[in-house]
């Protein structure tokens, strides 16, 4: 069972999560199944990885074998240093969920 850090409002940060950084094309879309089959439930990813489409796809997948719900699943991404100025930020985080 996965340990995870409680915040006030109740929810729950699984302390170890699969980093996706370095992963490799046509490959992070199977890694990322296979680690939630395997429990994971943290899933780190950024726009600067460029892979951020393959591993929404991973955890499609997952989803639609009933491998988890997506209320169990806690998804961290960056905004990267580009998209830091005001009218940049809100495009930036609309690409980051499409």
């Amino acid at each position: 069972m996965m340990k995870n850090l409680i915040f006030r409002n109740g929810d729950k940060l699984p302390i170890l999560g699969l980093g996706t950084w370095k992963s490799k094309p046509g490959e992070v879309r199977q890694a990322v199944y296979w680690a939630i089959k395997a429990g994971y439930r943290h899933i780190d990813c950024a726009a600067i990885y460029q892979n951020e489409r393959e591993v929404g796809q991973g955890i499609a997948d997952a989803l639609a074998d009933g491998l988890v719900k997506r209320k169990d699943l806690f998804i961290t991404s960056k905004l990267w240093n580009d998209s830091h100025r005001h009218e940049d930020v809100k495009p930036a985080l609309e690409k980051n969920i499409e």
